[in-house]
C-alpha cells in the first residue's frame, strides 16, 4: 500500500526513478480499484457501453499519476519516458530490471520507500532506540565495481561475469 500512495502523492515527479515492484504493486492496487469500480457501476447502473461514472472517476483520479510512474520506471530501466507513447514497448521495459546503480536519471530507487517529504517523524521510541551506524563502503571496492561496470558497459563483460565478479569484491571487502 505504501507503494500506491507514494506514487498518488508523488503526480508532480517525472524525474527520478521507481523500482520495478513498486511500479507494479501501483498498477495492481489501481487495477482493484477499478474493479470495484467496475462493481459500482453495476450496482448502481450507472454504466453504459462506453463505461461509467465510478471508473470513469477513477481513470480521471489516476491519469496523471500512473503516467508519472510510468515515466520513472522507464527511467529506471534507463530508456526516456517517451517510450510511454509506444505501450507495447514501454510494458516490455517496465518488466525489465532496474539499471544497476546511478544512470542519467539518479540514483537507483529504494523498493518500499517513501519519500521523507512524504513520511511522518519518527516516534520517540525510534529515537531512543541505538541503531549502530553502517559503516560506508571502502573506496577501492567501490573503485573496483566501477571498473567492472565500465568492462560491463564496453562489452568486455557480460551480465552474468559482472555480477559474479561484484559479488566476489563485494564479500572480500567484508572479509577484510
Amino acid at each position: 500500500m505504501n507503494s500506491y500512495l507514494s506514487a498518488m502523492r508523488s503526480f508532480r515527479d517525472f524525474t527520478g526513478r521507481t523500482s520495478r515492484g513498486d511500479y507494479w504493486r501501483f498498477i495492481l492496487v489501481y487495477l482493484g480499484i477499478a474493479v470495484i469500480a467496475l462493481m459500482l457501476d453495476a450496482a448502481f447502473a450507472t454504466g453504459n457501453k462506453d463505461g461509467g461514472l465510478f471508473i470513469g472517476l477513477v481513470h480521471l483520479i489516476h491519469l496523471v499519476p500512473q503516467v508519472a510512474a510510468g515515466i520513472r520506471r522507464m527511467h529506471d530501466t534507463d530508456h526516456s519516458g517517451w517510450w510511454l507513447l509506444l505501450s507495447p514497448v514501454a510494458l516490455v521495459f517496465a518488466c525489465f530490471a532496474g539499471t544497476p546503480g546511478v544512470n542519467r536519471f539518479g540514483q537507483p530507487p529504494m523498493a518500499g520507500a517513501v519519500p521523507v517529504s512524504i513520511g511522518t517523524a519518527p516516534s520517540v521510541a525510534a529515537q531512543s532506540t541505538p541503531v549502530a551506524p553502517v559503516a560506508p563502503p571502502q573506496r577501492d571496492v567501490i573503485a573496483e565495481i566501477e571498473r567492472l561496470a565500465q568492462l560491463r558497459t564496453g562489452g568486455s563483460l557480460s551480465e552474468t561475469e559482472f555480477e559474479v565478479m561484484k559479488a566476489q569484491a563485494l564479500s572480500q571487502a567484508r572479509g577484510a
